[in-house]
């Protein structure tokens, strides 16, 4: 268990350094497609960039956001909860947690086939789109695992919230 924790962990501070790292590049990007169409010569495909860098950024980020407990909490039925029924419901949201993101996964990676197949590419650089998917499937089985480790310390009484 302490293993798949760690590796899990490693994992998810890896995504998010690369989460990190298309962020500032979109940042970099912005401001420099900005001053050049101050002068009339606009970063060509800039926007279809920002949009993949963008997608990456937010699946890239929620695995570890997951680990670090950063997400938002509505706590205001938990409260009035018992202990064991607090546990049950735990248990519950973050099994279908895993399931959905496991289902996202899948979903992404049908989609990139399809895509593939298809020989899609995007309108000014003509990158192809399937590689993306496949990224965004990675992110989405990594944040299962995440909720599964969870799980799995909620479960062997090794955390809670």
């Amino acid at each position: 268990m302490k293993r798949l924790g760690l590796i899990v962990y490693k994992l998810d501070v890896s995504f998010h350094v690369m989460a990190g790292v298309m962020l500032a590049f979109m940042l970099v990007l912005t401001i420099c497609d900005v001053i050049m169409r101050a002068f009339d010569r606009p970063i060509v495909g800039s926007i279809e960039l920002i949009t993949f860098s963008g997608a990456i950024v937010a699946c890239f980020a929620i695995p570890y956001s997951s680990w670090m407990k950063s997400h938002v909490y509505v706590d205001l039925l938990t409260q009035k909860l018992s202990r064991k029924s607090l546990k049950i419901l735990m248990v519950m949201t973050r099994s279908i947690g895993i399931l959905l993101f496991l289902l996202i996964s899948y979903n992404f990676i049908l989609y990139g086939l399809t895509l593939m197949k298809a020989g899609e590419v995007s309108a000014g650089f003509r990158i192809p789109y399937y590689p993306l998917t496949f990224i965004l499937a990675a992110g989405c089985f990594l944040e299962a695992l995440t909720i599964l480790v969870d799980l799995l310390k909620l479960v062997m009484g090794g955390g809670n919230e």
